[in-house]
């Protein structure tokens, strides 16, 4: 039993299927059965039952769960001399939201890539809860999330704080306030006033993401009840439904990163308000387990998006 046995293995009973796990390891079909045969004959079991349908078998499943820590073990160890020997090989893995991925990445990854050409850079994008069960799972080595964290045993790196904001299709000021238009719109630039959009229909990132409980909490600190006109898993989709005028958003301010379009109030279909209470205030943080070696590149990368999120400091 080698890694490579262990990679291929851990591979099919992700996928539960041969075909795609081949195309994912750019191997044949052939070659991937040889592997699992392989390994079977040495461990004298069997790993899955083949009919009516692929899937794990008792000692398939616990190979799961015994290979998963090998091989984390395995990738903690070159980090380790990686770094004493200052060859800087290895993977750096990172969870991260679909939409701070399309902020922050572009301005990182090049600089990240610059600095250390010779390691591998995987990306897992989820929301809040799934970036936890890879950072728990050792699938990841470290998530960029918003706080807070609920895992015991992580510890966390201030990147940036963020202060949400209302993005409001523009014509909505008109027909909301007339003439006054331009006024009110000078005066919600400093601080917006959520009860004067109480007519106004909202779309909203989904109940169960971090952003959408501050939201939440955030309405009912001032009684307000949206009017709702759609609930979505993707920012962005919140994001282009303010832009086309259909409804009220609300986000972190780093997100209007994700579209150019949004580089700040000067889009001439949205207005960009900002919300002063303390409680729409969210802290990104980069967060890793105590009990796990992180590399030096994976230390670097954190510095990097901090650098990024922070230019004036």
């Amino acid at each position: 039993m080698n890694f490579l046995h262990l990679k291929y293995f851990l591979m099919v009973a992700e996928e539960l299927n041969i075909t795609r796990a081949a195309e994912r390891l750019y191997i044949s079909q052939q070659s991937l059965s040889n592997h699992i045969g392989n390994l079977e004959r040495e461990l004298d079991v069997k790993l899955f039952t083949r009919s009516p349908k692929l899937s794990l078998t008792y000692a398939g499943e616990q190979l799961v769960q015994t290979a998963t820590q090998i091989l984390d073990l395995y990738s903690q160890f070159l980090n380790r001399v990686g770094d004493i020997n200052r060859h800087y090989l290895g993977v750096l893995r990172v969870g991260i939201s679909h939409t701070c991925g399309l902020a922050l990445l572009p301005q990182v990854l090049p600089r990240f890539r610059e600095e250390f050409p010779m390691v591998e850079f995987s990306l897992f994008e989820g929301n809040s809860s799934e970036l936890e069960d890879e950072l728990s799972h050792g699938r990841v080595d470290l998530i960029i999330c918003f706080q807070p964290i609920l895992l015991e045993g992580i510890r966390t790196t201030l990147l940036t704080e963020q202060r949400l904001m209302m993005v409001v299709p523009r014509r909505f000021m008109t027909d909301l306030f007339g003439s006054r238009a331009e006024e009110m719109r000078r005066q919600f630039f400093a601080g917006a006033d959520i009860n004067a959009f109480s007519s106004m229909p909202f779309v909203l990132i989904k109940r169960g993401n971090r952003t959408r409980s501050i939201v939440d909490q955030y309405f009912s600190r001032y009684y307000f009840k949206a009017k709702l006109l759609l609930e979505t898993e993707n920012t962005v989709t919140t994001l282009a439904m303010a832009q086309a005028g259909v409804g009220i958003t609300i986000c972190p301010q780093l997100f209007l990163r994700a579209m150019p379009y949004f580089a700040g109030s000067e889009s001439p279909s949205i207005d960009c308000f900002p919300l002063t209470d303390p409680s729409t205030t969210s802290k990104l943080v980069a967060g890793i387990r105590t009990d796990r070696y992180l590399s030096h590149f994976g230390d670097r990368f954190i510095e990097l998006a901090h650098t990024a999120l922070n230019p004036s400091s």
